[in-house]
């Protein structure tokens, strides 16, 4: 558990479950939602395979969840390369792959769906737009949530609670009374920082995301009460 929780303003989460109810909800996507972002970590060792490097702990652990810019040119100075020629190698190799096994993470969808029954939910992810767009569609969910934001919706992405702030406005809602969900570092860092109350669900090994309250699994049944206990405000 992470040692800096202690320096998290107190939270309604920290009663579980909360008496709490919160006014809307933000989901991140990759590792949270479906494991892209395992897949995404996957293609990188692969690459970095072919060229005889590797990423060491702490490098990897930093740059999971970053925009992929970010994970672009620490990758092209691992290999030394031009970045350009990394991204658009690495980048069209995703894209290639992305959409052809979308695996969910374990109770993420039907906690999704069940908060969309009754508040409204956004997705706040450091994808490009086409790609959130396919997993969102590919996973059945395009339909259920009132608004996504993706990378180029801002000015800067995770770290900067840019995405977080754009979601709750549009979704109606002041950020400290949207509940978040994250798996990473970096986008739990993004939604402290905006002002949502979170939980964090991490699913990357390294990973050791700030949060006031932490899930083993998003099938987490007090999660699951807590949810079916809402009023709906639909």
């Amino acid at each position: 558990m992470n040692s800096d929780l202690a320096t998290l303003p107190p939270s309604p989460l920290a009663a579980w479950p909360p008496v709490w109810t919160p006014a809307a909800a933000i989901f991140d996507c990759d590792g949270l939602l479906v494991d892209t972002e395992g897949q995404w970590v996957a293609l990188q060792d692969r690459y970095l395979a072919r060229h005889g490097a590797a990423l060491d702990p702490a490098t990897r652990r930093a740059i999971t969840g970053r925009a992929a810019e970010v994970v672009v040119v620490t990758i092209a100075e691992a290999v030394g390369k031009d970045p350009v020629e990394v991204g658009k190698e690495l980048v069209e190799e995703h894209r290639r792959t992305v959409g052809e096994k979308l695996t969910p993470i374990p109770g993420a969808l039907d906690t999704l769906r069940a908060i969309a029954a009754v508040r409204p939910v956004a997705v706040a992810s450091n994808s490009p737009r086409d790609l959130l767009d396919v997993k969102l569609v590919g996973l059945g969910i395009a339909d259920v949530v009132d608004a996504s934001i993706a990378i180029e919706d801002v000015d800067a992405p995770k770290p900067a609670p840019d995405m977080y702030l754009a979601a709750a406005r549009a979704l109606g809602a002041e950020p400290s009374e949207c509940l978040g969900f994250e798996d990473s570092e970096t986008g739990a860092e993004a939604a402290l920082a905006a002002g949502l109350q979170l939980i964090a669900v991490p699913s990357i090994p390294g990973q050791d995301p700030r949060a006031p309250r932490r899930l083993d699994s998003l099938a987490d049944p007090v999660l699951a009460t807590w949810i079916a206990g809402w009023e709906s405000t639909r």
